[in-house]
Order: C-alpha cells, then sequence, then structure tokens
C-alpha cells in the first residue's frame, strides 16, 4: 500500500518520468536482489534505495547495504544506486509522528505519559559507534517538542531485548512496571522506529506490554499505531527521494 501510493504521488509530481516503486524486504520475500533484478530487466538505470529505518543501525540499516553491495557485485553493467541512510530528525517525519499522537489523542483524549519505544540493540553495539540510541533518542526530543510536552510528560525506552548480555536502556516494561507502581494512571504508546506495524508492535508493544502496565497498577493503556500509510508518511518518502528524482532527471 505504501508502494502504490508512493509511485501516485511521485508520478503525479514527475509525469514526464517513468518511476516505479516497489518493495523489498531484508529478510524475506521479495527479497532485495529480487527487487534489484526485476527493476534492472525493466531496463531501469537510475535506483534510489529507502531503507524505512528512520533511525540507523548496523542491525537494520546496514544490512540494506550489504545487500545492495552483494547484487551490485554481480552486474556487469551497473545502474546509478543511490542509499538514504536515516531520516531520524526530518522535519516531515517529525510532524508525521506528532500529528499522529495528536489525531490519537483527539479520539481517546490525552495520557498522563507518552512512551516513545524503539527496537533495542545491545549496550556493546552502541559502545562500539552505532548511532541509533542516540538517534532515536533525537527523534523522541523533537517529537515532544513538536507536540509542546514537558519533560515529565514523556520517556523513551527500548523494547524487545533478548539474550544475557546488556541490552540500551532504560527497557520498556520496566518503565511501564514502574509507572504502575508509581501511581501513574494513563500511558499511550508510540513506536517511531517502525514505519510499519507488525507482530512487533500489535502483540509485543499492543498486548504484552499493556498488561505488564495494568497488572503493576495502571488503569489505561493505548497504543498508536505506526504511520503506516497515512498521507503524511507517504508525503515524507516523496520529501526523501525527490531531491534524488531531481538530480537523476537533470542529467
Amino acid at each position: 500500500e505504501q508502494c502504490t501510493k508512493l509511485q501516485q504521488q511521485l508520478q503525479a509530481a514527475l509525469p514526464s518520468a517513468e518511476i516505479r516503486v516497489v518493495p523489498a524486504m531484508s529478510y524475506g520475500n521479495p527479497s532485495v536482489a529480487a527487487a534489484m533484478d526485476g527493476l534492472q530487466a525493466e531496463g531501469v538505470e537510475q535506483i534510489v534505495v529507502l531503507p524505512l529505518f528512520p533511525q540507523y543501525s548496523a542491525t537494520s540499516t546496514a544490512p540494506v547495504y550489504d545487500a545492495v553491495a552483494r547484487w551490485q557485485s554481480g552486474c556487469r553493467n551497473l545502474p546509478s544506486v543511490v542509499l538514504i541512510k536515516d531520516y531520524f530528525r526530518h522535519p516531515v517525519y517529525i510532524a508525521a509522528l506528532a500529528a499522529s499522537v495528536q489525531a490519537h489523542r483527539l479520539k481517546h483524549g490525552a495520557a498522563e505519559k507518552l512512551l516513545l519505544s524503539y527496537h533495542g540493540i545491545p549496550r556493546s553495539y552502541a559502545d562500539k559507534g552505532d548511532p541509533y540510541p542516540e538517534q532515536c533518542l533525537e527523534t523522541s526530543r523533537r517529537v515532544a517538542m513538536a507536540l509542546g510536552l514537558p519533560e515529565s510528560a514523556w520517556q523513551t525506552s527500548f523494547q524487545s531485548r533478548f539474550g544475557r548480555q546488556a541490552w540500551v536502556e532504560p527497557y520498556t516494561d520496566d518503565v511501564l512496571k514502574a509507572w504502575g507502581a508509581q501511581g501513574v494512571a494513563s500511558v499511550q504508546v508510540i513506536c517511531p522506529a517502525f514505519s510499519a506495524d507488525c507482530l512487533e508492535t500489535l502483540e509485543e508493544i499492543a498486548e504484552q506490554n499493556r498488561d505488564v502496565f495494568l497488572q503493576a497498577g495502571g488503569a489505561a493503556y493505548h497504543y498508536i499505531p505506526a504511520l503506516n500509510a497515512r498521507p503524511d508518511h507517504i508525503a515524507l518518502m516523496s520529501a526523501l527521494i525527490r531531491p534524488h528524482l531531481d538530480a537523476f532527471l537533470a542529467n
């Protein structure tokens, strides 16, 4: 749905260009290689790769780079390829996140706390230079600023840890337990690192962590959906891609 809407928007903005928007998965189908093969078979010679990970990490965005590099290594006639690294502080992205929170609150009312929960990474990765945690914190700060929230009304946390090693903190479930025990009555949770809802948001965050908060003493818990195919999310993708398309068309 994102690809269809993005192609429609880009084609309408650039009617003289032939634009194709196709999906690809790092760990599923269609694979990055299959998508690139398909584009090359169609004669496409200029490709923009947009990893839908707003915050860069060696665990998420970097595998897309690796997949593209592996595909390129087997080509004799390479197309022009541009990879977009991140967009964690892009103003259209921040505005879209803030608008999604505002829309949710118009329907359900405001909560005492807003928790911005991101997929976690091992602490050792960050210690070695992975910029992901700092980019997550910057995204949260900008969203809170856009919403006009005081520091006491929001927090950043990290979810989905596993294994025995330390992961970046604070952990989402620990924050929710503490808030419930402290008497925080209502919480709204958003996952800015996810461009589309999936089992991790719909099950772990929307259901499992809801139980964590309620069992700890909380009263009301709401998950705010990912941006998915919202018009402002499609507009963000277009804003990220357009400069590169314009550069291609100028040559």
